[in-house]
């Protein structure tokens, strides 16, 4: 039965016939090999497809190295060596009945010269505003002279050319996320005053003549849309919609088949509806897909059927179905989403959705790869950017009683995984629930989409065939009753303890306390600027409280996914916080705490309670005395070390795919 027709229905971009009106949208992974694809890139989108995806749009490929470069790793097609992977990536994808088109781009002025070995070029001497976004550099970059910019838009041209010799059903030419596309329609980035700039005609000529150079070299059959930043928010000013509107027409009258409406953000401090983060809501592109399309499809122009692509955490089915059944796009896009779950598309169509692994909006996926240089990866999906991206699951050559103590993110994808590999699985929590340090996590504000990871690991377990014990604390009687095979420990962390004088005063709290509700008064320091300490100082500052934050380091929450943490410390200044960094607690008083500066400055802060944020340890006590109780013994997650939800998804999957 097909329970969502319009998302199933046969749809056309330009020339190119897909399956369905489902989309992956480009997003990079850093995984190439100095711009070659891999086997690792190849599985990563074999399996998207295999997954259902009717087109996959290929990450951001440059089109100008060193230049256009925004990560060592991006891909690149600025050279005919580049073909017969590309080729390869291509038929992989049309194996498994999916189309796809290349993504080519620009960095522009956001590019670093760490990573390109030079000056950043752009439309104009005008430098990003910020650089939190995506691990853009904010250096001023040389504006290129109407040569230079001739010479890129010839290096587009040949690109599409190299992705239509490789066999790709189309491409898709990159005009938001603060790529050089974006900087040449926003007057923020573009002060020209020659053909390239100065108004809206002039500042689009750029993207016109690339799309009039690709119909020239490459046809009109092959595949060609534009991913569109159609608005800027910003006190700068940036593109405004009558503009972004304007835009949309002139590339489809000069040729596009599509656009994939996006939005866009100078903000030095973003807000929470600036990026797509862990307080989203579902579709947040899907009211200004809709705007744009019935404006554009009314503006003068010939167009030939254009498509509008919207969407935006467009996870949920019953969304897509109406989004595309009341036209307010012709096909639905997903990103992040299909990168937790790449069998998302299957899902929907089987109307099984409450078993696709969710996107929680933390945005490690973004950060990890463009701001540190590292290989993509996924909070909740641990395959993601590991190794060769494979997602093979060989059944357990020997089937095993396996014992998981504690029920966090570790236990529950450890005990989940090591079920669906045909283990005998019984995992037990003494508390009576399951979650873990996720209790935390969805505390604080604008965290809605961790809340996800609740319902999704209970009904995986109950899928599996998981025996969940509540209420039940493992010591040894325990576990040598079970009599397990194999023991996987997930207990998590215990608090940590500051030694220092009047630690144990009733002044005291930890933070964990009074994000799960603890009522405290007025006036509060918070020792520990980490995460917790700042999303508790969030928390408090929102209820009107007085927070002083103390922290021996000279960052506040510098652990935390660049992008995420840009948004909180926007929050934080948005209130009167009060900070003392590179300082340490030294005593606790009855009315306050005694910190010592970095200068050895003593200074006294009164206040009602005294939080500790200072971090946890590993609950692992037990651990030695129980390996010599089992066959098989495995310490995992936060009880080996205290980390991130990534690193206990890991090692709760490979741990389990290793039994």
């Amino acid at each position: 039965m097909n329970h969502y027709p319009h998302i199933f229905a046969p749809g056309k971009i330009g020339s190119v016939e897909v399956r369905n009106r489902t989309v992956m949208s480009a997003m990079g992974t850093n995984m190439s090999d100095h711009g070659f694809v891999n086997d690792a890139i190849i599985n990563h989108y074999v399996e998207r497809a295999k997954g259902g995806v009717g087109l996959i749009i290929i990450e951001v490929t440059c089109v100008d190295t060193p230049l256009g470069l925004n990560t060592v790793n991006m891909l690149v097609a600025d050279d005919d060596k580049y073909i017969p992977g590309l080729a390869k990536l291509a038929a992989a994808i049309h194996a498994q009945g999916a189309k796809c088109f290349l993504q080519i781009s620009h960095t522009g002025r956001g590019a670093r010269r760490k990573n390109i070995g030079a000056q950043p070029v752009g439309p104009s001497a005008v430098a990003m505003p910020f650089s939190y976004m995506m691990g853009f550099g904010n250096e001023e970059p040389r504006a290129l002279t109407i040569e230079e910019i001739r010479t890129i838009e010839d290096k587009y041209a040949a690109a599409a050319v190299r992705a239509q010799k490789a066999g790709f059903d189309g491409v898709e030419l990159h005009a938001c996320g603060y790529y050089m596309g974006q900087q040449f329609l926003s007057s923020t980035a573009n002060i020209r005053t020659d053909e390239y700039g100065g108004n809206p005609e002039n500042r689009s000529r750029f993207y016109t003549n690339i799309i009039g150079k690709i119909r020239e070299v490459c046809g009109t059959d092959f595949g060609l849309v534009v991913k569109q930043a159609v608005m800027e928010a910003g006190e700068q000013g940036g593109i405004t919609m009558e503009e972004g509107m304007f835009y949309a027409n002139k590339f489809l009258t000069a040729g596009a088949d599509g656009i994939e409406v996006m939005g866009g953000s100078w903000k030095p401090v973003p807000d929470i509806d600036d990026i797509p983060s862990t307080a989203d809501k579902p579709g947040r592109m899907l009211g200004l897909s809709a705007v744009v399309r019935k404006a554009v499809l009314s503006m003068p122009g010939e167009k030939k059927n254009p498509v509008f692509i919207g969407g935006g955490r467009t996870y949920l089915p019953s969304l897509a179905e109406e989004a595309l059944a009341e036209g307010k796009c012709d096909f639905i896009f997903m990103g992040h989403g299909l990168l937790a779950e790449p069998h998302l598309v299957e899902y929907m169509e089987q109307d099984r959705c409450e078993e696709a692994r969710p996107c929680i909006g933390c945005n490690l996926c973004a950060d990890d790869q463009l701001s540190y240089n590292r290989h993509i990866r996924c909070s909740c999906n641990a395959v993601l950017g590991n190794g060769e991206n494979d997602y093979t699951m060989e059944p357990a050559a020997v089937i095993k009683k396996v014992l998981v103590v504690g029920g966090g993110i570790a236990g529950m994808e450890a005990a989940r995984t090591a079920a669906r590999r045909g283990h005998k699985v019984t995992l037990v929590e003494q508390n009576d629930h399951l979650g873990g340090q996720l209790d935390y996590a969805v505390a604080p504000p604008y965290k809605d989409n961790l809340k996800q990871l609740y319902p999704y690991y209970e009904k995986q377990l109950e899928l599996n065939g998981v025996e969940v014990l509540l209420n039940t604390t493992a010591d040894e009687a325990y576990v040598a009753s079970r009599k397990p095979d194999a023991v996987i420990w997930a207990c998590g962390v215990r608090p940590a303890v500051l030694p220092i004088p009047g630690f144990e005063k009733p002044i005291v709290s930890s933070a964990k306390e009074v994000l799960l509700g603890k009522t405290v008064g007025s006036h509060i320091v918070i020792i520990g600027g980490g995460v917790v300490g700042c999303e508790t100082a969030e928390l408090l500052l929102q209820q009107g409280k007085t927070v002083t934050i103390v922290e021996m380091l000279d960052t506040l929450a510098g652990k935390m996914a660049a992008t995420t943490r840009s948004i909180l410390m926007g929050h934080l200044k948005g209130h009167e916080l009060k900070t003392y960094m590179e300082c340490a607690c030294r005593e606790i008083t009855d009315n306050g705490v005694v910190i010592e500066e970095k200068d050895g400055k003593k200074t006294e802060i009164v206040c009602d309670d005294v939080l500790i944020s200072i971090g946890d340890k590993p609950n692992n006590e037990l651990c030695e005395r129980l390996k010599s109780l089992v066959p098989e013994f495995y310490n995992i997650g936060d009880s080996d070390k205290p980390d991130s939800f990534a690193a206990s998804s890991s090692a709760g999957y490979y741990t389990a795919l290793g039994l």
